[in-house]
């Protein structure tokens, strides 16, 4: 039987921790261990972690992908399921899993926006990748690949990151449902787009420079992530922020759309009363 090891990261998260643990050892598909790594947290995530048949590492505090290499050096099994903190998984997700890792498969996830098969090209131009709660991946495709960048400026998308690496890479996958569910914690960087933006446009340089792609490629790709991101800036009012990225694009048709951002706040907010039926897409 292949051999899987759960890897949980874990930061300050006593209040749920066990549901992700416990989803683990509800797998009908026998783990073979579970890692829970404490990553630097000040409350009792260890301890409630250490109530349960699993692996405690605690480590200082280095973020999300730090925090998964080390259980994934840490792991003894064939494949690695990665589970985060505040997520669970449906009891039979490891065993349907296995089920579709053929010869030649690296790895099985759920993909976004229900796409089944993509190459790289199509990755990288759109994230296409699962949320790592989802990801069973052999541990010899994470060495090869070189984990995950630990860099705290690239969190929330360390595991797009690999993704394109893995891709890149000539790696093969499969897709299933979700299998799991997504129940983000109270400290969940979800909404916080600039901030979102700001480690979209780091992973972007990043796997330029990775994968020696053509600079030409990674700014059209920046800009891209720009112009995408715009209207969520606008909208939640991260003023500022949309006003950098629309100088950094330039001159354009975009400033006919959202030039109204250089307008004062409480005029944006009069605009938006007056307009309150259009859709929230349209950057009001």
């Amino acid at each position: 039987m292949p051999t899987v090891s759960a890897v949980i990261p874990a930061y300050n998260a006593d209040g749920f921790v066990h549901r992700a643990i416990e989803s683990a050892l509800a797998q009908t598909h026998r783990l073979l261990e579970i890692i829970v790594v404490d990553d630097g947290s000040s409350d009792d995530t260890a301890a409630v972690a250490a109530r349960y048949p699993v692996r405690v590492i605690r480590q200082a505090n280095g973020g999300p992908g730090a925090a998964r290499n080390t259980g994934v050096m840490a792991a003894q099994g064939e494949w690695i399921a990665l589970l985060d903190h505040d997520d669970t998984w449906h009891p039979d997700k490891t065993r349907q899993q296995l089920a579709l890792a053929d010869e030649g498969i690296a790895a099985v996830f759920s993909a976004k926006f229900g796409k089944r098969e993509f190459e790289f090209e199509a990755l990288y131009w759109g994230n296409l990748g699962g949320s790592p709660s989802s990801t069973l991946i052999r541990r010899d495709a994470l060495l090869q690949i070189g984990l995950f960048d630990p860099d705290r400026a690239m969190m929330g998308l360390d595991d797009y990151h690999m993704w394109l690496k893995f891709l890149h890479a000539g790696l093969r996958f499969r897709t299933t449902l979700g299998l799991y569910n997504f129940t983000p914690s109270p400290q969940h960087y979800g909404g916080n787009y600039d901030r979102m933006l700001d480690a979209e446009l780091l992973t972007f340089r990043k796997i330029g420079t990775a994968l020696s792609l053509p600079p030409e490629k990674t700014e059209a790709r920046l800009r891209k992530a720009r112009l995408d991101y715009l209207p969520a800036l606008v909208h939640t009012r991260r003023l500022q922020a949309a006003r950098q990225q629309l100088m950094a694009l330039g001159p354009g048709v975009h400033w006919l759309r959202f030039g109204h951002a250089w307008l004062p706040r409480p005029l944006l907010d009069l605009k938006r009363t007056l307009l309150r039926r259009q859709a929230p897409a349209d950057g009001v």
